[in-house]
C-alpha cells in the first residue's frame, strides 16, 4: 500500500518541478478602432432623432415620445422618453465603425413601439434598443449588440 502512495507523490513532485519555457519576443494584442475621435468638439442641443405619435385617450391630449440627443461622447446618445406623465432618460452606445454615426428612430411592430438603431456604411437600418409601451407601462429593451475592433500587434 505504501510503495503505489510513495510512487504517486513522486510523479505528483516530479511533474511540478517542470519548468515552462519563456518566449524571449511576447505578443501583446490590443484591440483598437482609432479612425475618428471619441469625442466631439461641439454637441448639438437640438434632437438628432425623434419619434412621436398621439397616445389613444379620450380625455388628454398625451403624446409617446422618443428623441435622441448628442454628448460630449461621440458614440453615446442621450434617450428621452415621454409617455403621458412620465419621463425617463436613458443612453445609448453606437459601436466605433470607423465612420461618424448617424442614429434614428423608427416605427416598429404598432404606433406605441419604436426601434432606436443606427445606419451601416451601406445605408442599412441597424436594431439597438425597443422602446414599448405594454399594459400602460413603458419598456425599454436592448434587442442586439455590435462591435468592431482591429488587431495590432505590439
Amino acid at each position: 500500500m505504501r510503495i503505489p502512495v510513495l510512487l504517486f507523490l513522486l510523479a505528483l513532485v516530479a511533474g511540478c518541478n517542470r519548468t515552462q519555457k519563456n518566449k524571449d519576443t511576447p505578443e501583446k494584442r490590443i484591440v483598437v478602432n482609432d479612425t475618428i475621435p471619441q469625442e466631439r468638439t461641439h454637441v448639438n442641443p437640438k434632437p438628432v432623432a425623434t419619434y412621436t405619435t398621439p397616445v389613444p385617450d379620450e380625455l388628454n391630449n398625451f403624446e409617446f415620445t422618443v428623441k435622441l440627443y448628442e454628448t460630449p461622447l461621440r458614440f453615446r446618445y442621450r434617450v428621452d422618453v415621454t409617455y403621458k406623465m412620465l419621463d425617463v432618460k436613458d443612453s445609448v452606445d453606437i459601436p466605433n465603425f470607423g465612420h461618424q454615426p448617424k442614429v434614428d428612430v423608427q416605427k416598429h411592430e404598432d404606433d406605441l413601439a419604436c426601434m432606436i438603431g443606427f445606419y451601416d456604411a451601406e445605408g442599412n437600418f441597424m436594431d439597438l434598443k425597443k422602446v414599448e409601451i405594454v399594459d400602460n407601462q413603458l419598456k425599454m429593451r436592448q434587442v442586439k449588440r455590435y462591435g468592431v475592433g482591429t488587431v495590432r500587434k505590439q
